[in-house]
């Protein structure tokens, strides 16, 4: 029969190592991009790690402000 103190301690350590939610950005930060190429392209944020889908030209994706920086400098993307 395992004693009480064992219990506590696997509490506590299941507590301790569980990762938080991710917090989304709010709403008011986002920052629109619109895909001005021929086809579509995808991308992956390095600061965020969200990927992001331009399916097809004239596509409008909104992107997390943490990402912002490494977008300005692809082709075929404009701010909205």
């Amino acid at each position: 029969m395992p004693c009480c103190g064992q219990g506590r301690a696997a509490a506590a350590t299941s507590g301790a190592l569980a990762k938080p939610p991710e917090r989304p950005w709010p709403s008011q930060s986002l920052v629109l991009y619109e895909y001005t190429g021929a086809t579509g392209m995808t991308v992956r944020g390095p600061r965020s790690g969200v990927t992001y889908r331009f399916g097809h030209p004239g596509a409008k994706v909104a992107i997390d402000p943490r990402d912002v920086a490494s977008m300005a400098g692809l082709p075929n993307l404009r701010r909205v």
